[in-house]
């Protein structure tokens, strides 16, 4: 019944599709940095066509993941509503049409990359072809991927905060507790790891035309790739924030642990 219940919460539902989308974004992020590792030479610079498709699938994957986030926050806006008609709001089908409109936009958004992403002749880096493209880049990173988000999350998960404060009963609403907690949890887990980074994109795109030292340089890089690591923390921590932070998740998945166990355990014949 749990497993049913969970399938049909839109809120749920905006977490399924952002975690598939996570997968990819880690996938396309890390695994090329663990290969290139191995073998010791960038796979951007062996071929163009990985070149831009790994651009594309990031940021497609990071602008749908963190869309998806803030609909779940607002979801539960919502689902808290003492108002019937703004509860209404809170369905499966709007979450289907939604997640549909935001998949079309933010794949057809990730295109750009694919037309704008070369290998420089010069360095044999994969780059942005086009200083105008580069500003793009910075000002969807800052404002697209971690300012909206950031604030979406914060101002509707302050206002379902005080919804909860005048609902005596959340029963009475069909609310699920555990869910609202692992909503705030995730609101607070993607600010932490999506401010730093955006502030520091910020920083790159106000210094954009400076003239910068090789050492500012160096420590500008060095600040970025800090931050990018540390936004893991946005998209990675979701699986660990339910195990703590819900029992009812703790059941299933040692229900499902259990059952995986039970089908590949041999029985012996006599």
């Amino acid at each position: 019944m749990a497993d049913r219940y969970y399938r049909q919460t839109p809120c749920t539902f905006y977490f399924i599709v952002a975690s598939i989308h996570e997968c990819g974004f880690f996938t396309t992020a890390y695994g090329p940095l663990v290969a290139s590792t191995l073998i010791g030479t960038d796979l951007a610079r062996l071929s163009i066509v990985w070149c831009k498709l790994r651009f594309f699938f990031i940021t497609s994957c990071c602008a749908m993941s963190s869309s998806c986030l803030c609909m779940a926050t607002i979801d539960q806006f919502f689902i808290t509503s003492q108002n019937a008609r703004i509860r209404q709001l809170s369905s499966i089908k709007n979450a289907y049409r939604v997640c549909l409109s935001f998949a079309i936009i933010w794949w057809l958004n990730g295109t750009l990359w694919i037309y704008f992403q070369n290998i420089s002749p010069i360095t044999g880096i994969c780059i942005r072809s086009t200083p105008k493209f580069a500003f793009y880049t910075l000002f969807f990173t800052c404002v697209i991927l971690c300012g909206i988000p950031c604030l979406m999350m914060t101002i509707f998960g302050l206002l379902a905060y005080r919804n909860i404060g005048k609902t005596i009963f959340l029963s009475r609403l069909g609310i699920d507790r555990q869910l609202i907690i692992v909503v705030f949890i995730q609101i607070l887990l993607t600010i932490v790891g999506l401010a730093p980074y955006g502030i520091s994109r910020i920083f790159l795109l106000i210094r954009l035309n400076f003239q910068k030292t090789a050492d500012e340089e160096v420590k500008e890089t060095l600040a970025s790739n800090i931050t990018y690591l540390f936004s893991v923390v946005a998209y990675g921590g979701r699986f660990y924030l339910l195990m703590c932070s819900s029992s009812r998740f703790r059941r299933m998945a040692k229900k499902l642990w259990l059952c995986g166990q039970r089908q590949g355990r041999i029985v012996p014949t006599i």
